[in-house]
């Protein structure tokens, strides 16, 4: 390949690729102008013109290109981490969400429990399902003797004044 046919490829004027290649021959940077010489003096205009030298410049191209196959091979696994963390970080706002919501509900729950509110109809729902549970225990129950219904009502009658005592009524 010749300096008039690397301008015409490079798009570079033929001056400008002439004084380009006497600097990549005389750094040592290539033996010989061929076809891997195009992409080098193409990406040396944009050093020079960000105020490096044309030594500079040439030096910079010619890593660029020997690095240019790792360095896409590089970005392609970091664009697939990038995507998958962009997947878990959703996964994981989800999942955040969720338990915020259940936080909120918690303290919702807490905050009319501990305020006495007769608002907290779930409380009173449970209630009547726990005095339902424990009426029909003591009435399986009785027929196992008078002792032990004598003292499962001992032991509710004395859960039943501890709540009273806490919940203030």
């Amino acid at each position: 390949m010749n300096f008039k046919e690397l301008s015409e490829a490079s798009g570079i004027k033929y001056e400008t690729v002439r004084n380009y290649v006497k600097v990549l021959i005389e750094e040592g940077l290539i033996d010989e102008v061929n076809e891997d010489v195009i992409q080098i003096v193409k990406k040396m205009p944009d050093y020079t013109s960000k105020g490096f030298t044309v030594v500079e410049a040439a030096h910079r191209a010619v890593i660029l290109k020997d690095t240019h196959a790792s360095v896409t091979e590089e970005l392609t696994e970091l664009r697939d981490e990038i995507a998958s963390l962009q997947e878990e970080n959703q996964r994981l706002e989800r999942e955040l969400g969720e338990e915020k919501a259940t936080v909120a509900e918690l303290k919702e729950r807490l905050e009319s429990f501990e305020s006495n509110t007769e608002n907290s109809s779930a409380i009173a729902v449970y209630k009547e399902d726990v005095k339902t549970a424990a009426d029909a225990l003591k009435t399986a129950i009785k027929s196992a003797g008078s002792g032990l219904v004598q003292f499962l009502h001992w032991l509710f009658d004395t859960e039943e004044g501890v709540t009273k005592d806490h919940s203030g009524k």
